[in-house]
């Protein structure tokens, strides 16, 4: 038997959760951009990006 109190903390450590990945996601593209001697750029780009939309996606769903 969970109230909607039980949620709240759930919902903050999702939300803080969905904006270290959005975080790391950011580094990860920057870091690339920056580094020219890396082997595939392109991987390492498309990670980042898609730990972006991870994160937006976290933080735009809604917690039950």
């Amino acid at each position: 038997m969970s109230n909607k109190g039980d949620l709240t903390g759930f919902t903050i450590a999702e939300k803080f959760f969905a904006l270290i990945i959005i975080l790391i996601g950011s580094i990860v593209i920057y870091i690339t951009t920056i580094s020219p001697s890396l082997i595939y750029p392109i991987l390492f780009t498309v990670g980042g990006l898609a730990l972006i939309v991870l994160g937006i996606f976290m933080i735009l769903a809604k917690t039950q």
